[in-house]
């Protein structure tokens, strides 16, 4: 049987810090197929804010900076 999705290359293969009911994991694999579809994870810098998704560098291939609380 042949596959129907692969897991975007630009996903490490950390586990996540996550509650298993949270949405971020499909938000994270989402913006990783953007980014791949459309060519531009080379060229790219992530933004994240404080909370949540504080670690949400771990677990993508593209550099990131934190946004400041508040």
């Amino acid at each position: 049987m042949a596959k129907t999705f692969h897991k975007p290359k630009i996903l490490n293969d950390s586990l996540t810090h996550y509650c298993p009911c949270c949405t971020h994991c499909i938000a994270h694999r989402l913006l990783a197929e953007a980014l791949e579809e459309l060519n531009i994870a080379g060229h790219t810098v992530g933004i994240f804010q404080v909370g949540g998704s504080v670690m949400m560098y771990d677990y993508f291939d593209i550099d990131f900076q934190e946004a400041a609380h508040g």
